[in-house]
């Protein structure tokens, strides 16, 4: 079957939609569809995992528009942003670093996530992709904003260095995106292992791979599955009121090492082997968390300075109510209504 064509200047329509998908998946249980019927779009659902497995072989990557719902996408979204501004909250909470909000610990708090990441679909696509044993290596949900630069780049390394280490990124839209889109690089997957190195030029890929860089610009809940050994990136945006808003996370075939994966046991309504080890169960994960944030990494934006400020003339209420001797102040909460 004929991939979609995917460029800077795509659309899809019902037709093309219809011609991207096959047989529906096999299921191990009637909840298990279920789930997936309400996590998926009905045109996503009759994808086919071979077909999917075979994008991944040839091309690198594979791609759909509007594969999850829309419910589930908003559900997400609330999920990973409810405690976004929110400061020493004993929550699971995001973090910033610079231009680029991240929530790192979305099996912690949603349960949509941890269904469509153990979903059939996803588990048929690495045992398709990566055979019989593969590992949640990290996952985030992410904001990037205007400014960010992103150099082109591979995933097949670890937090210190390049590595041989098979493995698939799975990326969805929580936004629209009409501009900073995903971008990769179709074949690199064949042949950037060669190289032992991560990093790319914007030169390097412009002069001697323009023509093979495949641009995403795809609706709110479209995914993108790419092999981490191909080169992308997310394309630079200069506006500096632009937003982006996706999900990733990476699964690959080193089953001891990973970032640490904090996940809500509630969620977890069987406990088989696929799943412990996918998870991580009773292994390893000492991979330093990406990314590495810190006050300083902290943006002082409009938002923020408004969130500090907020803390700042609370404090000072605070101080200034402690000094007021202590017969005068039931009659001052009287006052102000506390």
């Amino acid at each position: 079957m004929a991939s979609l064509p995917l460029n800077a200047d795509s659309t899809f329509d019902d037709g093309q939609i219809q011609d991207a998908a096959h047989n529906a998946p096999a299921y191990a249980d009637l909840s298990a569809r279920e789930t997936e019927q309400a996590l998926f779009t009905p045109e996503f659902l009759s994808v086919d995992v071979g077909h999917v497995v075979d994008e991944l072989n040839q091309k690198g990557y594979f791609a759909f528009p509007s594969a999850l719902s829309p419910e589930a996408i908003e559900t997400i979204e609330r999920d990973a942003t409810e405690t976004k501004h929110e400061l020493n909250v004993n929550k699971v909470s995001g973090v910033f670093s610079e231009r680029q909000y991240y929530l790192t610990n979305l099996l912690a708090i949603s349960r949509t996530f941890y269904e469509f990441s153990t979903s059939p679909f996803v588990f048929g696509v690495c045992e398709g992709y990566l055979g019989d044993q593969f590992r949640l290596k990290a996952l985030r949900y992410y904001e990037t904003y205007g400014g960010h630069h992103m150099q082109w780049h591979t995933d097949n390394k670890t937090d210190r260095e390049f590595a041989h280490i098979p493995g698939i990124i799975f990326i969805f839209y929580v936004s629209d995106v009409e501009d900073g889109e995903f971008q990769y690089v179709e074949g690199s997957h064949l042949w950037s292992g060669e190289k032992a190195y991560s990093d790319y030029t914007d030169e390097f890929i412009a002069d001697n791979f323009s023509s093979s860089v495949k641009s995403f610009k795809m609706p709110r809940g479209s995914l993108v599955i790419y092999n981490t050994y191909g080169i992308h990136r997310a394309r630079p945006v200069a506006d500096k009121n632009f937003v982006r808003k996706s999900v990733f996370f990476q699964v690959d075939s080193e089953i001891n090492k990973s970032e640490p994966i904090i996940v809500n046991t509630e969620f977890i309504s069987r406990l088989d082997d696929r799943i412990s080890t996918f998870l991580g169960f009773g292994r390893p994960s000492n991979y330093e968390v990406f990314p590495n944030t810190s006050l300083n990494s902290l943006p002082l934006d409009g938002t923020m300075m408004s969130v500090m400020g907020k803390y700042m003339l609370y404090r000072m209420a605070r101080s200034a109510f402690a000094s007021i001797p202590q017969a005068l102040k039931p009659t001052l909460r009287k006052m102000i209504g506390r």
